[in-house]
């Protein structure tokens, strides 16, 4: 008889209230694959801040750089400007597997 245990996780709602979806215990959420540009975002801070997110520590620079010229290569094509250093908010960045 297989058993399945749920647990639940806190998602920010608007207005401080806390909204809890259920999950798997030992179920680890999907990573994302993908990033909306926000105003003042640029390729090192999403860069930093997956990486931030996946290793549940501060990336060092020299974890981050690696990462960064990947996503650089992964994404030249698909930005608007072609220029990595030149993104606009709204932008699908793809986070390369991998980071």
């Amino acid at each position: 008889m297989l058993v399945s245990a749920v647990s639940s996780v806190a998602l920010a709602e608007p207005a401080g209230e806390v909204a809890f979806v259920p999950v798997e215990l030992g179920s680890v959420p999907a990573a994302p694959t993908s990033v909306v540009v926000q105003p003042g975002d640029h390729l090192w801070k999403i860069s930093q801040v997956h990486l931030d997110q996946k290793l549940g520590r501060v990336a060092s620079e020299d974890e981050v750089a690696p990462f960064w010229r990947t996503l650089i290569d992964a994404n030249r094509e698909r930005l608007r400007s072609g220029d990595p250093d030149l993104i606009y908010p709204g932008e699908v960045v793809h986070l390369p597997s991998g980071g």
